[in-house]
């Protein structure tokens, strides 16, 4: 069995995604909202591509929030943004969340035809390993775990690049890699001991830190505080059962 990871959502790039766990990452921060969501409440959340998709489907689900970003700012006329601190009990309790990021909710939708998609962070990470030790002990014929960094517009990532190493390198299991998991493996080993001060060094943390959303990048560097697995069914995200 492999274990692959990808750099980035960029449709042209994934591979065969039949028979495979696939594992989306967005630390800074779409995944980590929505682990911060769903532990607050939220009854499930529908990832869309586009502020006007995210307004039209709010037509159909009367009561639904709309959630999102774009350049790391909440999207204009929308009850959410993208920092986890907006997605509090109050707020998102027993609510459907309609929602539209720069770069997670189009990675989540470019690997919805797997049969199995989860949403990984620092934050729920430990309960993503136990969860595919289970899965693989049942599920005989999965074929590989398909890790896709969200990445930034494009780019390579650097704090979803050291979530996908941490995940490989606590998963402790004889499996083949391919390169980028090697080099994900090895930054992580280099970055452990002082993961946040690295993490804050990335552009996209810099980004972040320019509008004032320091606490964010604290928060989402806090590994294994919320025990969830979110995963994608029938185009919502909710509760792994």
């Amino acid at each position: 069995m492999l274990i692959e990871v990808l750099p980035s959502a960029n449709l042209s790039v994934l591979p065969y995604l039949q028979n495979k766990i696939v594992i989306v990452i967005d630390v800074l921060r779409a995944t980590s909202t929505m682990v911060t969501a769903l532990a607050n409440g939220c009854q499930a959340i529908i990832p869309v591509l586009t502020p006007e998709e995210a307004i039209e489907k709010r037509l159909m689900i009367p009561g639904a929030l709309l959630g999102g970003e774009r350049k790391a700012i909440k999207i204009e006329g929308f009850d959410l943004g993208n920092s986890p601190f907006d997605y509090v009990p109050e707020k998102v309790g027993g609510k459907r969340i309609i929602m539209t990021t720069t770069n997670g909710t189009r990675a989540i939708r470019a690997a919805a035809e797997a049969p199995h998609v989860w949403m990984a962070s620092f934050l729920n990470l430990q309960s993503i390993i136990l969860s595919l030790y289970r899965h693989l002990e049942s599920n005989r014929n999965l074929e590989g775990i398909l890790i896709i960094c969200a990445g930034t517009e494009d780019r390579f990532d650097l704090p979803d690049t050291l979530c996908a190493g941490m995940l490989i390198d606590q998963l402790r299991l004889d499996l083949e890699v391919n390169d980028l998991a090697k080099a994900a493996m090895m930054l992580y080993s280099l970055a452990k001991d002082d993961l946040v001060n690295v993490i804050r060094s990335s552009d996209h943390a810099r980004r972040l830190m320019e509008l004032e959303f320091d606490r964010d990048i604290i928060y989402c560097c806090t590994q294994n505080i919320l025990p969830i697995v979110p995963v994608l069914k029938e185009g919502e995200i909710v509760w792994l059962t």
